[in-house]
């Protein structure tokens, strides 16, 4: 297992642990759940600070024990929160099921930092239950927030601007931080760029100097654009390249009228991260998520065409339509064995970020395979480019 995952131990006191929080940013809280012994009942997992008056209208977040400035989300589509361990009933729904000696997974959830203060320190207790008796956990793990010490007020925000326009504002960024992997960042001095996202009808456009980059189409009714339900942050990826990651979360069922509910749509969070090239703009690599996977790829031509709004069901169909033989990749949900986890950040993606780095270059359109989610997308070597299933480690 991974140094990034905090263990949490099912059958023994739980020994507190820390996680750095980015203000204004959202990383993930990754937890190594395991029991040396057998649980004869079902366990769902989730943060304590739930408002029940926002679970009854279906939204499906936590906070802090002791702020108003996080919220914790997870996905899955478990709204109560995620099981323990599970299986399919009727391939429809998730039963939550009793855990054997030796059970292991890897649990998520997404801490996020919405202000207005930013906290030296936060706690977060995260709390294993029984959904017939939620007021009485079966065990539970204290998380101490603690805000990143090199942060400044002049760390780099994308602020509105002006309506439906935001930009970044500062001069100090943070180093990238992976999604599924998150490991230590620092700040540094950025100069400023002619950066800005615009929202058009149900789209969001990326810009750069004035001409669009990147475009991600909604195709919800009405559209999340019109929910408190975007989040952005800039990275300094390398020397050549900023990184724009684009955050939607889907945690009220009653986004899209509804269109959501049902088998791992809601609560759910759906993200892009876009490689711009520092030197004219140009979006060479981008990622998205699928099936617990993160997948990278490099970008034909220009802008970068991304849809938001696809079901699961939908997504895992075209790909499979799509991707071709490559999608053989995903079709196997068998556990990989924690020696074969596999970050394309670790090596691959910046060995091609700085391939397009060096030299002005510019994707030609081929024949690789393409994702459902972003359309003018292609691997030339999927497994490279496609990390191992982030739920074994």
């Amino acid at each position: 297992m991974s140094s990034d995952t905090i263990p949490f131990p099912l059958d023994e006191p739980a020994q507190p642990a820390a996680l750095t929080y980015r203000p204004w940013g959202t990383r993930a809280l990754k937890l190594h759940i395991k029991t040396k012994t057998a649980i004869t009942e079902p366990l769902r997992i989730r943060p304590q600070g739930v408002r029940p008056e926002e679970a009854e209208k279906g939204i499906s977040r936590a906070y802090a024990d002791d702020s108003d400035s996080f919220v914790l989300s997870w996905g899955g589509g478990h709204e109560p929160g995620p099981c323990l361990k599970s299986k399919d009933f009727l391939k429809a729904l998730e039963n939550c099921v009793a855990l054997d000696a030796g059970d292991e997974s890897v649990i998520f959830f997404n801490v996020t930092h919405v202000g207005p203060d930013v906290p030296e320190t936060a706690v977060v207790t995260i709390i294993a239950f029984n959904e017939k008796t939620p007021d009485d956990p079966f065990a539970t793990l204290q998380v101490t927030l603690k805000k990143a010490a090199d942060y400044t007020d002049e760390a780099i925000q994308l602020v509105e601007t002006a309506v439906d326009r935001w930009q970044p504002q500062g001069s100090r960024i943070a180093t990238y931080d992976p999604r599924w992997w998150p490991k230590a960042f620092t700040y540094q001095p950025e100069q400023a760029w002619p950066l800005a996202v615009v929202r058009q009808d149900n789209a969001l456009l990326v810009q750069w100097d004035g001409k669009t980059v990147a475009s991600i189409t909604d195709h919800t009714d009405p559209t999340i654009l019109d929910m408190d339900a975007v989040k952005m942050e800039l990275f300094r990826y390398d020397q050549w390249h900023l990184a724009l990651r684009i955050w939607f979360f889907w945690l009220d069922t009653n986004i899209g009228g509804g269109f959501f509910v049902g088998r791992h749509e809601v609560p759910d969070a759906e993200r892009f991260d876009m490689l711009i090239r520092a030197a004219d703009g140009r979006v060479t690599l981008a990622c998205t998520d699928l099936h617990w996977r993160e997948v990278w790829g490099e970008i034909e031509g220009e802008p970068m065409r991304a849809t938001i709004g696809l079901t699961r069901e939908v997504k895992l169909k075209l790909a499979k339509e799509e991707m071709g033989k490559l999608f053989k990749i995903w079709e196997n949900d068998a556990p990989d064995d924690d020696s074969q986890v596999y970050d394309p950040n670790e090596d691959w993606v910046p060995r091609i970020a700085k391939k397009h780095g060096q030299a002005i270059t510019t994707k030609a359109k081929g024949t690789e395979a393409h994702l459902p989610t972003i359309h003018n997308f292609s691997q030339s070597n999927g497994k490279r480019f496609t990390s191992s299933d982030v739920r074994h480690g």
